[in-house]
């Protein structure tokens, strides 16, 4: 079944086996969403990351896929169906309503990830968003903790913000999904970090 941006959004909130509510809202009927529970809920699950693998990745330079296919129309990907694609509903790690859902699979020698967001503030002038698949290290000792490839720039569409990203190289051991905000700087390296999810 493919999701919806509502369906997204209700998975983000209930991550990690419950919603977090603020039950000290003054309408008992329709209690507010405690966001700030939420994520360090998820923290704390490693559905999304630790402080450290922030500081981590935005200290690591990405691996240059050298097998990036080009999507010329990225509207043919979004109708795709992608029921038995590995998945990801993204959370705002900002503790905003900004919500998304990611989708890849690697099939007869393509990987291709789909991702669609929505709610995402406009960014200020001389700022993008940017997409990035991560491997994350599960194992503490092994090297390196984790690798990180740019999947490029966040393009607007009619609903918000979409990827498609396409290679020839099998990428599904980097089952990480992050969206950040980049100053238009040339830095290569990470910054802000909006959303996150795990593929699977």
């Amino acid at each position: 079944m493919k999701y919806t941006p509502l369906l997204a959004l209700v998975a983000l909130l209930c991550i990690g086996g419950g919603c977090a509510l603020d039950r000290t809202s003054s309408d008992s009927t329709e209690p507010a969403i405690d966001r700030n529970s939420v994520l360090v809920e998820a923290r704390e699950n490693g559905l999304i990351m630790s402080e450290s693998e922030v500081n981590l990745m935005s200290q690591t330079s990405p691996t240059i896929d050298p097998a990036v296919r080009v999507t010329q129309d990225i509207q043919t990907y979004l109708k795709a169906n992608v029921r038995d694609w590995f998945s990801a509903a993204l959370a705002d790690v900002t503790g905003g309503s900004s919500f998304g859902i990611a989708h890849s699979q690697f099939a007869s020698g393509i990987f291709t990830l789909v991702v669609e967001m929505g709610n995402l503030p406009e960014p200020a002038s001389g700022y993008f968003y940017e997409g990035w698949l991560v491997e994350r290290d599960e194992e503490p000792l092994d090297e390196p903790p984790l690798r990180l490839i740019s999947i490029g720039r966040a393009q607007k569409t009619e609903d918000g913000y979409a990827m498609v990203y396409r290679s020839g190289t099998d990428l599904t051991e980097y089952n990480f999904f992050v969206l950040t905000l980049e100053p238009d700087d040339g830095n290569s390296t990470p910054a802000e970090h909006i959303l996150e999810g795990t593929l699977k």
